[in-house]
């Protein structure tokens, strides 16, 4: 067993091409893996069984395949094994949960979609045979990304012929029809577009991506979801930590985030992109002028970009401007951050309090985007409480996997509907208890520690991306502590395809051998 990517696989002997075979076949399971979460994406999320199912049929069956594939798993790291063997046990438990559970159906429906997310991660795991793999799999994240968020910067700029369906009919709910997921996958998105861009040199495709993060950051930026801007911004911090390129990477964010806070301040103007309760014909006006700005800023964001790249690569900072910058680079980010919690707060604080807001749903508003300054947990915290007190009741067993919608009926404090607690982690606990919880919970902690350990030995090229793998990781596993992602199958084998890659890619062999053709 080995302990990290090996640039070639173990010699396979096959009518004298050893090993060739295998390599193009891992490549073709790694590229399977994000071709399917790509079609998950833009096939409505795969929201129903008839969608879902058969996707997770087709990745079961290749991971069956895979077992009879010779060596295949041979090279995955001691530190793959726990993590897979922690979502083993998940899997078990949802399975053994068939005899305890409430509702069989569900349970079985999560069972399967459970197995799906296991042999995922295996598979990216195991397939990732070479480093020089790792930024064609960036650049394929970021594409499906970027078609997200491309496709809800068009339910903006013309809501009567691409209408959103969310529940205000004004956050865009793009090809995943629900806000606060496409904003998860905008965030890994950005993220991994910001990393893969710092490493790239030429002038044209350093514009094309700049482009690319400005339609993202503007997407995400209209799902008005509060826990995924929260989740993009802290992902973007762990980015910084753990890169070693932190000045070029925040020439770069600046770059384009300029052109972005511009667009922004423009759509302010344009109070019909966030008011409520009105025909998408009548948003076609604000729509049009929305789509010059963007149009504008585009532009701009390539030329910036462009030039930058150009100038760099003519002259180099020295050590005091380039010292002087970086300080200049840290006090804005806190100036900023600063600025946006003083502004959240004090306007919870004129509303009565900041537990009081927490406690209370969003409400109704006329302006969709005033949302964003509120702290309220949108019921969240009445899910919560539901499912805290089902789990107190049954702490090993849980109700069965899948069955949080009829604990909720049972205990719900109103007359509201919902299928999920709004927390993946605790959603585990309520419905197969403590083992289910500290599997998931396990993994969620060891997977972030293993990738930054990895980024923060690494040097180069392999840290700044393995920086971007771990960041856009963290991504999804704190925003999922408030949402349902898990339920919404794309994004989340859109993770689980891009943790197996980050834990392959940090733990490989610090110095490889000249025969590893890989590296």
């Amino acid at each position: 067993m080995g302990n990290g990517i090996e640039g070639r696989p173990r010699e396979v002997k096959n009518g004298g091409r050893p090993g060739r075979r295998l390599v193009a076949f891992k490549a073709f399971v790694l590229g399977a893996l994000v071709a399917l979460a790509a079609y998950g994406m833009l096939n409505n999320g795969l929201f129903g069984e008839e969608r879902w199912v058969p996707v997770a049929g087709v990745i079961l069956a290749l991971a069956f395949f895979t077992l009879f594939v010779s060596n295949f798993y041979t090279d995955v790291p001691r530190a793959g094994l726990v993590l897979v063997g922690l979502m083993t046990v998940l899997v078990s438990v949802k399975g053994l949960s068939l005899l305890w559970t409430i509702s069989p159906p569900e349970t079985v429906e999560e069972l399967l979609r459970s197995s799906m997310y296991l042999a995922t991660f295996a598979m990216a795991l195991a397939a990732l045979s070479s480093r020089r793999l790792v930024a064609p799999f960036m650049d394929g994240l970021f594409l499906i990304s970027f078609a997200v968020g491309g496709f809800g910067m068009l339910q903006k700029i013309n809501p009567a012929q691409y209408p959103t369906r969310t529940t205000d009919n004004v956050r865009i709910g793009s090809t995943v029809e629900y806000a606060n997921t496409v904003a998860v996958v905008l965030g890994m998105g950005i993220i991994l577009g910001l990393a893969r861009m710092t490493q790239l040199k030429s002038p044209i495709v350093r514009g094309l991506y700049a482009v690319g993060l400005l339609v993202c950051s503007l997407a995400l930026y209209f799902t008005l979801s509060r826990g995924g801007l929260v989740a993009a911004g802290l992902g973007m911090l762990v980015l910084f930590a753990l890169s070693g390129n932190r000045l070029q990477m925040f020439a770069n964010l600046l770059l384009f985030s300029v052109p972005l806070l511009w667009v922004v301040q423009q759509a302010q103007g344009l109070e019909k992109l966030f008011q409520t309760g009105i025909p998408p014909q009548e948003r076609l006006s604000d729509g049009a002028a929305l789509r010059t700005d963007v149009l504008i800023a585009a532009v701009v964001t390539f030329v910036l970009q462009a030039g930058y790249v150009t100038l760099k690569e003519r002259y180099e900072l020295l050590p005091g401007p380039r010292r002087a910058l970086g300080a200049s680079a840290v006090a804005l980010v806190l100036l900023g951050v600063g600025f946006v919690g003083y502004t959240v707060v004090s306007q919870q604080l004129e509303k009565g309090g900041l537990l009081g807001t927490y406690a209370t749903g969003v409400g109704k508003t006329e302006q969709a985007n005033k949302r964003l300054t509120s702290l309220s947990s949108n019921s969240r915290s009445e899910y919560w409480s539901v499912a805290w007190e089902e789990w107190k009741e049954h702490p090993l067993t849980g109700t069965g996997a899948g069955t949080f919608h009829y604990t909720w009926l049972e205990n719900r404090p109103n007359f509201s509907g919902v299928r999920q607690v709004h927390n993946v982690y605790l959603e585990q606990g309520t419905e197969t208890g403590a083992v289910a919880f500290l599997a998931l919970a396990g993994f969620a902690v060891l997977l972030p520690f293993y990738a930054a350990r990895g980024a923060w030995r690494a040097a180069g090229d392999r840290r700044l991306l393995l920086s971007g793998l771990t960041a856009a990781s963290a991504v999804y596993l704190v925003h999922s502590a408030l949402e349902w992602h898990w339920y919404i199958p794309p994004s989340t084998l859109f993770f689980f395809a891009l943790a197996g890659v980050a834990l392959k890619y940090a733990e490989k062999n610090e110095t490889p051998t000249s025969q590893e053709a890989g590296y």
